[in-house]
């Protein structure tokens, strides 16, 4: 029997007026807490309330995707259990109406809340955690990002440190054309080192940079000041406070880049020598979270197509929320061994919810075969 579409539009609608119940208490709770660690991190800072209030605010897009299968799984569950106890889809289905049919409105509608927020959502919360991470490199951690990268290469920031000295006299740029995979190297370098005054001091050219404890290693190099003429010297040791942690932890995280503008930076990330794999497995989850809803819906399904016993509604709601809290850590686990290289990128991110799709897949076919 065909299913009307009217109620077709009936249960979408349910599913959607369940899911924004649980999207908006889910956010007060997940926004009071955000605010409530904030506070902790600006207390000896003396950071002012409304810029952690702001801190908060422009996190939430971010939590709001992490979030959001946990919100497709307890909204389905909310609706699907409602519109079982009143033994609508009980009717339904007597009705010769198939399990299929009345879950199809309900994983489009998840298909489409998922694509919004990866095609919508994303860039505007990539937007938004960009001006979040300046605030908390400015205020929480006293400084902000130090290395950029472009088309160009990529370019560097730090202290001048005199010689033997630990008290900063200035900055120096450096720019290079790319960097080594294994060591901490940078190729085809240029530092413009300026005092504390912002004038310029000196330039440096060199081959090749390596980064040790407290000092960059510049061979073949070349310097020039703005009265001198240029001397050139086999080996040039430039101070630092620089590790390459800090290095690293300076690039852009694939959490403040849009969905669409990922792929670019990855070749950009390529070309410049540094490992993509973060931002290759981030894109990759992005892509497939619209078909993790979809699981999600099909999950939920299992807990809510029976009539539960009396005093058994408690034990669903938590079975439901440890098999979905069972997805997340495989989604974690998997992601793992994406990013050690063990295996490729793209079976990290879609093996979890594949899985998922299959396992709600199977257990609505035994349901229906019952």
């Amino acid at each position: 029997m065909k299913m009307p579409l009217r109620f077709s539009l009936y249960i979408s609608k349910q599913f959607l007026i369940s899911t924004l119940i649980v999207f908006c208490a889910f956010s007060v709770i997940v926004f009071l807490v955000d605010m409530m660690e904030l506070l902790r991190r600006a207390q000896s800072r003396e950071v002012p309330l409304y810029i952690v209030l702001q801190m908060a605010l422009l996190r939430m897009p971010l939590m709001i995707q992490k979030m959001g299968p946990f919100v497709i799984l307890v909204g389905a569950i909310l609706s699907l259990s409602r519109l079982t106890r009143n033994n609508e889809l009980i009717i339904a289905r007597a009705s010769g109406i198939s399990a299929w049919q009345f879950l199809m409105p309900v994983v489009l509608s998840a298909l489409g809340i998922g694509i919004f927020m990866v095609t919508i959502l994303n860039p505007l919360g990539c937007t938004m955690l960009s001006r979040y991470e300046f605030l908390e490199g400015k205020y929480l951690h006293g400084r902000t990002s130090m290395l950029a990268v472009s088309s160009s290469g990529l370019w560097l920031k730090q202290k001048r440190y005199e010689e033997e000295s630990d008290t900063p006299s200035g900055e120096i740029i450096l720019h290079a054309a790319r960097a080594g995979q294994d060591e901490v190297e940078l190729f085809d370098v240029t530092a413009f080192v300026y005092d504390a005054e912002d004038r310029f001091v000196e330039r440096i050219d060199a081959k090749k940079a390596e980064l040790a404890s407290d000092f960059w290693r510049l061979q073949d190099v070349l310097i020039a000041t703005h009265d001198e003429y240029a001397r050139p010297l086999d080996e040039y040791f430039l101070p630092t406070n620089l590790t390459f942690e800090q290095i690293h932890d300076s690039l852009a995280s694939p959490e403040t880049i849009s969905f669409w503008s990922l792929p670019g930076f990855i070749q950009t990330l390529k070309e410049a020598g540094f490992s993509a794999l973060r931002h290759r497995l981030y894109w990759h989850m992005t892509l497939v979270s619209p078909l993790l809803f979809a699981a999600m819906v099909l999950i939920a399904a299992i807990f809510s197509f029976s009539l539960p016993r009396k005093g058994q509604s408690g034990l669903l709601i938590t079975a439901s929320i440890i098999t979905g809290f069972l997805i997340y850590f495989l989604t974690n686990l998997v992601s793992t061994f994406g990013l050690s290289g063990s295996i490729p990128v793209p079976l990290a991110a879609w093996i979890p919810v594949i899985i998922a799709l299959l396992a709600g897949a199977g257990s609505v076919l035994h349901l229906e075969d019952g």
